[in-house]
């Protein structure tokens, strides 16, 4: 039955949602590419392109997953399809959770896709060994540690019809987490703000393990109380 919904779910998506991995990833890309050429010339220059990525990587992963929740659940609050939707033979649940892990299935399409370019970048650039291990980890830290804001951007997305609202939260969110992120005397917002857990899941961060499991552990419970309560919502 998940697997009918998935492909139902992927056979609606909007060109929109199929193009905004590529989009989102190929200007991260280039914004890199432009910071390495402008700023990071010489051979020990070429690895400082890990510290742009710790400032801005976490920022892409939670816009993109504002941007991806909206346009996914949109679909129904544009068409006022819900009540057509829900009255197919189909649990409630399994619609939540198919719509939750499109999400999560075009994030990690744009993590690859910033791998694959990252690494290409690196070889026409550099001639210096590029630390591969490193540089998974860094972006797949930050794709893990957006799980919390995950559950906190679906539960919005369905209760706004106005996908203009849970976006714009989401884009507040993710330049705030920036800030508290880096701010050291800000321990207890780190903790309380989920926009944060991206950045602190750098390996550059200590103990970034601890960010993705606080982060895979409240966003299950998020997406699980979602689910709950689009069960019980009334359209």
């Amino acid at each position: 039955m998940m697997w009918r919904a998935l492909r139902a779910e992927g056979m609606r998506l909007k060109p929109a949602a199929r193009w905004l991995p590529v989009i989102s990833s190929g200007l991260f890309i280039a914004f890199m590419a432009l910071e390495w050429y402008l700023y990071f010339k010489g051979p020990a220059g070429v690895y400082s392109v890990f510290n742009v990525m710790y400032m801005f990587l976490g920022f892409v992963m939670l816009l993109n997953t504002a941007l991806f929740a909206g346009m996914i659940t949109g679909l129904e609050h544009e068409s006022n399809s819900w009540k057509q939707l829900l009255t197919l033979p189909v649990s409630r649940a399994v619609f939540y959770w198919a719509k939750a892990l499109w999400v999560l299935i075009l994030l990690l399409c744009t993590v690859l896709l910033i791998i694959a370019g990252l690494s290409l970048l690196w070889i026409c650039y550099t001639s210096e060994p590029l630390p591969f291990q490193f540089l998974i980890k860094q972006i797949v830290y930050s794709f893990l540690a957006s799980t919390a804001v995950l559950g906190l951007q679906m539960w919005l997305s369905i209760q706004f019809p106005n996908q203009a609202i849970p976006m714009s939260i989401g884009l507040l969110g993710a330049v705030s987490g920036l800030f508290i992120a880096r701010d050291s005397g800000a321990a207890l917002w780190t903790w309380l703000w989920p926009w944060a857990y991206p950045t602190l899941s750098s390996p550059f961060m200590a103990h970034p393990g601890r960010w993705i499991g606080i982060s895979a552990g409240l966003g299950t419970v998020l997406l699980a109380a979602g689910a709950l309560h689009f069960k019980n919502k009334q359209f």
